[in-house]
């Protein structure tokens, strides 16, 4: 749990009123078969809301299963639209939460074979996994080690900013070496981020030059800090 911050499930006496309120309007037949594996946050704290982490416990007859949906606007905090007094509607399928976000009535063929086998699930039991506020405050259980993961990320990208920053660099060796993880490091979070950046700042080195590798670490915005 995390204070002021709260879930509506389905079936609770809350959930289809703010259901309408997100949505506008009541839900239609397209959304219908979603609601079952889904849930509402409410935020109820002065912050906005810059990364929510939901887990669904989907309960079968083989057994029980996870997964955790993050919608995290870390890099630009100030653009986040879950403020406070705000409503987010997530599902267990993705693409019926993005449905819901973009305002539209359709989702593609893949979302709906995905609901298909999620109607095969006895029960689905949503809760907050964890949550970072705009001013870089985390809580939560964190089943999945968010925290730690982009905190590792973050610095890996500060890290190689701080090379590319340096006057003396051969800038296209230092990208083509940071894009090239050796087998044992296959599964490090760290270099994975920095070969992340390094690819998208390499495509800038073909395209543009140096200038355009300056341009593209100069704007490129890493997560901000996360806090306990």
């Amino acid at each position: 749990m995390v204070d002021r911050v709260e879930l509506i499930q389905p079936g609770a006496a809350a959930f289809d009123a703010a259901l309408e309120s997100i949505l506008g309007r009541p839900p239609d037949r397209v959304l219908a078969p979603a609601l079952p594996y889904s849930v509402i946050v409410r935020n109820g704290d002065r912050r906005a809301i810059a990364l929510l982490g939901i887990r669904f416990d989907l309960i079968g007859l083989k057994g029980t299963y996870s997964v955790v949906h993050y919608a995290d606007t870390l890099r630009h905090p100030e653009k986040t639209d879950f403020r406070p007094g705000t409503m987010r509607f997530v599902c267990a399928e993705p693409s019926y939460t993005d449905m819901v976000l973009r305002g539209a009535n359709e989702v593609d063929r893949r979302g709906r074979m995905n609901l298909e086998k999620l109607l095969t699930v006895l029960q689905a039991r949503p809760s907050l996994d964890c949550v970072g506020f705009d001013d870089g405050q985390f809580a939560g259980k964190d089943s999945l080690g968010a925290f730690e993961r982009f905190a590792c990320e973050r610095e890996a990208e500060i890290a190689l900013l701080d090379e590319l920053a340096a006057p003396d660099g051969a800038v296209a060796a230092l990208l083509e070496q940071a894009m090239e993880i050796p087998p044992e490091k296959a599964r490090d979070r760290a270099a994975i981020a920095r070969r992340a950046l390094a690819r998208r700042l390499h495509d800038g080195f073909v395209t543009g030059g140096l200038t355009e590798v300056s341009e593209r670490a100069r704007n490129h915005r890493v997560r901000i800090g996360l806090w306990r």
